[in-house]
């Protein structure tokens, strides 16, 4: 199957909303260093939520290829800049033209 629950991930995992919410803080954020998972979880609506469906939601949305998880946190790193599809697409820098 193609999208699946982590076997990590207790229950169902994270929600839809949950889904949402974390990816929006990240593409609001995607301007500053890298956050923390402790961070991410601060910046949220609810009051608690367990580190399992922050990290469960993150790697969900790492697997799309919407963030990039790394030792410094993670980041968000989709775009929609239509010049660096089409530079990526063709295999190019978009520094070569610079």
């Amino acid at each position: 199957m193609l999208l699946e629950v982590p076997k990590n991930v207790e229950g169902n995992g994270p929600t839809m909303a949950t889904l949402v919410e974390v990816g929006q803080i990240l593409e609001t954020a995607r301007r500053e260093p890298p956050l923390s998972l402790a961070e991410l979880a601060r910046r949220m609506k609810a009051k608690r939520v367990r580190h399992s469906t922050v990290r469960a939601a993150v790697d969900f949305l790492a697997r799309l290829g919407f963030v990039t998880v790394g030792s410094g946190g993670v980041q968000w790193t989709y775009t929609r800049d239509e010049r660096f599809w089409a530079a990526a697409r063709r295999g190019l820098s978009l520094l070569e033209g610079a």
